[in-house]
């Protein structure tokens, strides 16, 4: 069975990017698999990585081609080709209203963008599309019109990564085969907790709390720094760094300064992998709020639990899959914010409580997230779509 993989790839900084380049050497280690990507970059040590144009003209070499998809501009051209040359759609975010929006109308087709909702959603995709074009659009229309249909009606195969997002997928395409493989857990790098928290400058007595990822309004940063901001007063240990760049468009700093906490809150900016695994290694409380979603599961949220980290995420849609022992869940509405404190308050208090949420966390992610089980299932699915023998390990 002969595979190609379709995907950013490092080191363009994306979450995908990261999730194919871990993966993918545990496919090929079972079956022969080609790169594609937006932006090839040289080799990987199983052959050159070739850019999409290369796709088409050799696609008949394949038995399947694995399409990874997501929101951010690197997909453009991958949603374009898989509309082309259909074939096994991973689907990281299951609302693509951001990605598709680019292709079209963000590209000066306006008809295409009309197409897409009105095959969606018809009149009132229609009445959507209106909005848009007369700048009465709110962007939290884009999480209502999820506009995957298109796609999942070209595509072979589906795979997601939440039961969730399985449930959407066959409400909209119910004769398509679909997969749930939980996002992976890559091999962790040993552990330097108490040097990184030197080089941190945190004593032993600070706890470290800890956001990871893109800040945006999505990952509720205001309601975490609301929460810190009436915690910090009763908890001066506790120390606050947000690991991630900015949202362009979300006025950290005016935040910040609102809520007094003008130099209190480390903001790290971009980092690379080696260095986010050193937060995590550092850090004792993390906090993973998403809301409104894309589908998407958190690789960040992933990596914390596995390894061994006290969470608190929202109790929406994707989230509200992680078992009770294994990370504490705050509802939406009113009480998100007094819900957030109480459990911050919880965890600095007790110490005890953190480590068995923490070992609960490692015991449940190394069960059902191991990096070879997902490429198992990637290959026993692929095998299934393209009518070949699932290869035996070599």
């Amino acid at each position: 069975m002969r595979l190609a993989w379709v995907s950013p790839l490092p080191p363009t900084r994306s979450g995908i990017a990261d999730y194919s380049a871990e993966l993918m050497p545990a496919v090929a280690a079972w079956a022969p698999v080609a790169p594609f990507a937006p932006f090839p970059h040289g080799e990987v040590p199983w052959g050159p990585v070739r850019s999409l144009t290369d796709l088409p003209p050799r696609s008949r070499d394949f038995d399947l081609i694995i399409y990874h998809m997501g929101n951010n501009p690197y997909h453009v051209g991958i949603y374009e080709l898989a509309l082309r040359l259909p074939g096994l759609v991973v689907l990281h975010d299951c609302v693509l209203h951001h990605l598709v929006a680019r292709c079209t109308a963000g590209a000066g087709d306006a008809a295409g963008y009309l197409w897409h909702l009105v095959y969606e959603r018809g009149a009132a995709g229609a009445a959507t599309a209106v909005r848009h074009a007369h700048g009465v659009f709110s962007e939290r229309e884009r999480f209502l019109d999820p506009l995957n249909r298109v796609l999942l009606a070209r595509s072979r195969g589906v795979i997601v990564h939440s039961r969730w997002a399985a449930e959407q997928v066959r409400r909209t395409c119910p004769d398509l085969p679909v997969r749930v493989v939980p996002h992976h857990l890559a091999p962790l790098p040993a552990g330097r907790r108490e040097s990184l928290r030197r080089q941190l400058g945190l004593t032993p007595r600070e706890i470290l709390l800890l956001s990871l990822g893109f800040i945006n309004r999505e990952k509720r940063v205001e309601q975490l720094l609301r929460a810190y901001a009436a915690l910090r007063p009763e908890h001066p240990e506790v120390r606050c760094v947000l690991v991630g760049e900015p949202d362009a468009g979300l006025d950290l700093a005016g935040m910040l300064e609102r809520l007094g906490l003008a130099g209190q809150v480390t903001v790290t900016g971009y980092v690379d992998a080696e260095a986010m695994y050193g937060y995590i290694a550092a850090c004792d409380i993390a906090v993973n709020l998403r809301y409104p979603s894309a589908g998407e599961t958190s690789g960040a949220m992933v990596r914390l639990l596995g390894s061994g980290k006290a969470v608190i995420t929202s109790n929406v849609r994707q989230y509200a899959e992680w078992p009770d022992d294994v990370c504490l869940k705050v509802d939406l509405g009113p009480a998100e914010v007094p819900m957030l404190l109480y459990y911050l308050r919880r965890l600095v208090e007790d110490a005890p409580l953190r480590q068995r949420l923490g070992e609960n966390a490692r015991r449940y992610v190394e069960q059902h997230h191991a990096l070879e089980r997902s490429a198992r299932e990637y290959l026993a699915f692929c095998a299934e779509l393209s009518g070949e023998n699932a290869p035996m390990q070599r």
